[in-house]
């Protein structure tokens, strides 16, 4: 539902002089037109007509629709910005193969995610859209619909400055994000490098529509600031996972960085964390430890049968004996331990009343005083008769 809002309210916002496609999928493709096409009243009656009979389906292959949508058979058209927007709840695993589609075939696109639904794929999300130069939007509900989707589509329409690079003058610098975002209208740019000295200036270079943009900003009026040093090494992380993902160094190379950064900026990342140390015991000396399955919910939305399939059987409760000697409660324990598969939805107390029979047993009422009005009736008649 919330999918099929954004999109027909994103084409709603196209203009004459803009060119479009559409691309449905599932575990199967259909693209709407052969190529791109004007956004003119005949092309877009088609395509809103397409998107309004869409159904949710099953399966989410990725893959096939981002080659079909980054396939750009006019790469010489440089007087216009690509982007192709991707509307998806995200739910797949073959990550790593999405990654590599975008980094081989994103020329000249940019990439930009909509995550819909509860729970969408956010790291697949936020990573696709950095290696695509584009952004990530969020739609949780029906009601965000219009909200982040406006705010998708004016980023859309004002690209200001793209195919920027950054080179300082005369000091050694790392520089982080590696790969500089383009630049849209009402959104800064944000980069992080470690001088070794802090002269002279940075230079700014990129593309302003079809001509060249520069800026220099010298660096012997910076102001000092608290917490960058935190901000440039959390990129060097982000910069690090994603050459992992491109497997442009060895995982063992990149945890290597990872873990230098986070250790020296202490900064909580997947390979080490933030340990809160309480004195209090919780459990007395010598007794063993534990082990226990929690269920746990399905996000907002998601159906038990249609992810996971049939309803799993429950395994019984462990047994429970009393003793006589104290009255206390033992819980028999098990060998081994059992993973209780989670419930397919949560068992509220039925609080609701008893409608259904209500309504049942005061239409046979109302019977049978239908049934006792007509005799009272025929008795009077035959009394007046006789």
């Amino acid at each position: 539902m919330q999918a099929k809002a954004s999109l027909l309210y994103a084409l709603g916002r196209l203009q004459p002089n803009d060119r479009f496609n559409v691309i449905r999928f599932d575990d199967t493709m259909d693209v709407l037109f052969p190529a791109s096409v004007p956004a003119d009243a005949e092309h877009l009656d088609r395509a809103l007509s397409f998107v309004r009979a869409l159904e949710a389906r099953g399966g989410t292959e990725m893959v096939p629709a981002m080659r079909a949508a980054l396939t750009d058979t006019a790469g010489d058209d440089t007087n216009r910005v690509r982007q192709v927007v991707f509307l998806t709840d995200g739910a797949i695993g073959n990550e790593q193969q999405l990654f590599e589609t975008i980094t081989a075939m994103r020329g000249r696109s940019r990439v930009f995610m909509v995550g819909i639904g509860s729970a969408p794929n956010t790291y697949l999300m936020t990573r696709a859209a950095e290696l695509g130069r584009g952004a990530f939007t969020h739609i949780g509900s029906v009601e965000q619909v219009e909200e982040r989707m406006r705010g998708l589509v004016a980023k859309l329409e004002n690209p200001a400055v793209t195919g920027l690079s950054a080179k300082f003058s005369d000091a050694a610098a790392d520089i982080t994000p590696a790969a500089i975002p383009d630049v849209y209208r009402d959104e800064p740019l944000v980069l992080a490098a470690k001088l070794d000295k802090l002269v002279g200036s940075v230079e700014i270079k990129g593309k302003f529509g079809d001509r060249p943009w520069v800026v220099t900003v010298p660096l012997a009026n910076a102001a000092e600031g608290k917490g960058l040093s935190k901000l440039w090494a959390r990129r060097k992380i982000s910069d690090a996972e994603v050459a992992r993902t491109l497997r442009q160094v060895t995982p063992e190379e990149a945890d290597k960085t990872i873990l230098s950064l986070a250790l020296e900026h202490q900064l909580v990342t997947r390979l080490t964390s933030l340990v809160a140390v309480d004195q209090t015991p919780s459990r007395p000396d010598g007794e063993p430890l534990k082990l226990a399955a929690l269920p746990i919910n399905l996000p907002a939305g998601w159906d038990f049968e249609k992810v996971f399939g049939e309803r799993p059987h429950l395994p019984s409760p462990p047994t429970e004996r009393r003793t006589e000697a104290d009255g206390r409660v033992q819980v028999a324990s098990l060998k081994r331990p059992v993973v209780v598969s989670p419930p397919s939805k949560i068992m509220l107390p039925k609080t609701a009343t008893d409608a259904e029979l209500s309504m049942i047993v005061g239409s046979v009422l109302l019977m049978f005083s239908l049934i006792l009005l007509v005799f009272n009736r025929r008795q009077r008649w035959r009394a007046d008769a006789g």
